[in-house]
């Protein structure tokens, strides 16, 4: 049975909204349950809080199938291809956000900013992060496994992206944003970290660089907090600071240098490996 983390709801094209922000309003649609759709396909779906209330999603409405171009239960039927791997499924059911569609030149920089923080500041994006952490080699620098490389992952408009894509080094994130028609990219940063600069309340935390073009790590790369993000993060510095990371969300090239902002440390980052 097919899972998704979004759908439309009453035929809002335009807003896609996430199992985990219905599952914290339920009352809102409990009586009108039956007006999510597909994002893909447009079939209506059904919201399901998962067996003990604890795993919001998606899912077929009783004897309704998705139709038969529909990318959803094509790309859900690689979980078929893994034994024991839980994680496989939260991320196959995990729709990815355009990099276009959070920077629209219709809107400000203050909307635009919502919108990012709304989609990587969740819960849905701290569930993503965690589940990826089993299928990285800690005895290889917590590389992606060789067995999970192909794994595909959807985008919002349908094309898809394989994980080992998705993940990157400082130096390959870069290459992408440089390939990439935005300028942007939507990505897993996995990077050393150093201590946090304050600028102007701003928070900066760089990565460290390396002469060796053999690790990818040779450019300027940091993570940046916003000051309007800071006070809620203030108190999370510190467990992220020199620390081997990985960190979901949206690497930009601007007049700062190269960057992911974050909006929460809490649901976009995990420390892989604490150094000091």
């Amino acid at each position: 049975m097919s899972r998704m983390s979004h759908a439309i709801y009453f035929n809002r094209k335009q807003k896609y909204l996430c199992a985990l922000d219905v599952d914290g309003e339920f009352y809102k649609y409990e009586k009108t349950r039956d007006k999510f759709t597909c994002i893909f396909c447009g079939v209506k779906v059904q919201f399901s809080r998962g067996k003990e209330h604890n795993d919001p999603h998606f899912k077929n409405w009783p004897l309704t199938s998705h139709k038969s171009n529909c990318v959803v239960p094509i790309i859900e039927s690689q979980k078929e291809k893994y034994e024991n791997v839980g994680e496989i499924e939260l991320l196959v059911s995990t729709i990815l956000p355009r990099a276009k569609r959070l920077d629209s030149n219709q809107t400000n920089l203050s909307v635009n900013r919502s919108k990012k923080a709304k989609v990587f500041a969740g819960k849905r994006s701290r569930k993503f992060i965690y589940s990826l952490i089993n299928l990285l080699d800690n005895k290889n620098y917590f590389k992606l496994k060789p067995e999970f490389e192909e794994l595909q992952l959807l985008i919002e408009d349908g094309s898809t992206i394989k994980l080992k894509e998705l993940i990157g080094s400082q130096d390959e994130i870069i290459e992408r944003i440089e390939q990439s028609q935005e300028k942007r990219a939507i990505c897993i940063l996995r990077g050393n970290t150093r201590s946090a600069q304050i600028i102007k309340n701003n928070i900066k935390i760089p990565l460290t660089k390396g002469n060796n073009p053999m690790y990818k790590n040779t450019q300027d790369f940091s993570l940046f907090i916003r000051w309007d993000y800071a006070e809620k993060n203030k108190e999370f510095i510190k467990s992220i600071e020199n620390s081997l990371i990985v960190c979901y969300g949206e690497a930009t090239t601007n007049e700062f240098g190269t960057q992911i902002e974050v909006y929460s440390i809490k649901n976009q980052i995990t420390v892989l490996k604490k150094y000091k």
